[in-house]
């Protein structure tokens, strides 16, 4: 671990959070192109919110209580099958770490506390739909290659960019 993480704690994020994550998610989606949009702030905290334990999310912190990366994750159960294990994933919808600390090691520390809570509590798998950027931490922490049999039915042209 780097110097730079030093004092960076990294903790499952409680509902007193949400505009924390909103901020977050907001200088993300700024950084990534996305004009502005009015409420933003509100209306992410109120979604996430309305949620509730269906959208885990980790928030590491400076010892100050900076922010500086997030994860969020969505949960999904499967009902009972002979052909597939029984129980429940994490898809990871968004992780970020702030520009002036990526490649320090902390996306992976993230990951690595996402993933041991995902295996404590019982989940079989966590997924997530990797940039070619970040294609190579995600294989560090175990995650393996894209699957062919990935497909989806578009129902809308507007997609999410992340």
């Amino acid at each position: 671990m780097t110097d730079e993480l030093d004092g960076i704690r990294i903790e499952r994020a409680v509902p007193e959070d949400a505009f924390v994550l909103a901020a977050m998610t907001l200088r993300w989606d700024l950084e990534g192109g996305s004009p502005r949009r009015a409420g933003f702030i509100d209306e992410f905290a109120e979604a996430w919110l309305a949620q509730g334990n269906a959208r885990p999310a980790w928030l590491a912190r400076r010892a100050d209580g900076d922010p500086v990366g997030f994860a969020i994750g969505i949960l999904a159960t499967s009902l009972p099958s002979l052909r597939r294990p029984t129980g429940g994933w994490l898809h990871l919808s968004s992780v970020y770490v702030v520009p002036e600390l990526r490649g320090s090691g902390l996306g992976e520390r993230m990951l690595r506390q996402v993933i041991d809570w995902a295996a404590d509590g019982g989940l079989y798998r966590v997924q997530l739909n990797a940039t070619d950027r970040a294609r190579s931490l995600y294989r560090r922490v175990g995650f393996g290659g894209p699957q062919d049999t990935l497909m989806q039915c578009v129902l809308t042209d507007r997609l999410p960019t992340s």
